[in-house]
């Protein structure tokens, strides 16, 4: 598991994000545009949006095992 989570630069503490992501990816289904939806997120779970393409980038990546 751990190495696992090695090669796909998994960060243990990344689970903090997962309902965001979670958010971002009901908001894009419902059709909202991205603009809106980096800056609805950066303010309901207080983080730069910077962050947020950072975690949505990393969290949209197919890994296989």
């Amino acid at each position: 598991m751990l190495k696992l989570m090695a090669c796909t630069s998994i960060n243990p503490k990344d689970h903090r994000y997962v309902e965001m992501y979670d958010d971002y990816i009901r908001l894009t289904n419902e059709g909202h545009k991205k603009t809106y939806i980096m800056q609805y997120l950066a303010d309901e779970y207080n983080v730069d949006e910077r962050t947020l393409y950072r975690v949505i980038n990393k969290f949209s990546t197919d890994v296989s095992i």
